[in-house]
């Protein structure tokens, strides 16, 4: 009896496997289903604010200032009339971060400086700042790309004045995609504020609802640019 039992079992299998070369589509009916999951690629992030703060000076009143990056650029240059002439750079091998300065008021001037934190390679090329509408030509102080820069918006309520945080040679052969990585590792340091077309009036910042002030100064912003 078990004999005759193996042979039956011998002989369902053979026909099974006999219909499953007749048939390819039976035995991939007994195979599970593939899923497939669709790849999706993650959209650039978006803007970022960095800082928002109320800021007074004793005769003047209370203002508000935000700080926003913008998404990291590639194979561009500044939107600056007149930058790629006075730079002399080529656009090939740059990188940038336009971070915006927001005002409520009319009349906001200050400096802004890009610092390296403990993370900041050390082989990366010259960062320069470099705010929009300056009166002199760009590049002519030695080095040419510099830490710092100096802004002043007087047009009007509700203005906003915007520095390009640039990174030359940052698209190379051994990186060809940029170094996008390396802006994550600094922070930007605005102070000086004041109003400029009041005999320099300093303003008086509150505590920030985004972002923080320096450790060294009450009434300039430290934020790093994430």
């Amino acid at each position: 009896m078990v004999g005759a039992a193996a042979a039956v079992l011998v002989t369902t299998a053979g026909c099974g496997f006999a219909s499953a070369l007749a048939d390819p589509q039976a035995a991939q009916s007994d195979a599970p289903p593939t899923v497939v999951v669709p790849t999706t690629t993650a959209p650039p992030p978006g803007p970022v604010t960095l800082a928002a703060v109320d800021l007074s000076t004793a005769r003047l009143g209370s203002d508000h200032l935000t700080v926003v990056r913008g998404v990291t650029q590639t194979n561009l240059v500044p939107g600056i009339v007149g930058w790629r002439d006075d730079c002399g750079v080529d656009s090939a091998g740059l990188q940038y971060v336009a971070v915006t300065i927001g005002f409520g008021g009319s009349d906001v001037a200050g400096h802004l400086t890009v610092e390296p934190g403990p993370d900041t390679p050390a082989d990366i090329a010259p960062v320069g700042v470099f705010f929009d509408g300056a009166d002199e030509p760009y590049c002519q102080d030695d080095p040419p790309f510099q830490p710092t820069d100096t802004f002043w918006w007087h047009g009007g309520p509700d203005g906003d004045v915007t520095a390009y945080i640039v990174l030359r040679d940052a698209v190379t052969p051994a990186t060809p995609e940029g170094r996008a990585e390396v802006f994550s590792t600094l922070s930007i340091r605005i102070d000086a504020l004041r109003v400029h077309g009041a005999g320099d009036q300093p303003f008086q910042l509150a505590t920030p609802s985004i972002g923080a002030l320096c450790a060294d100064d009450p009434d300039a912003l430290c934020v790093p640019l994430t």
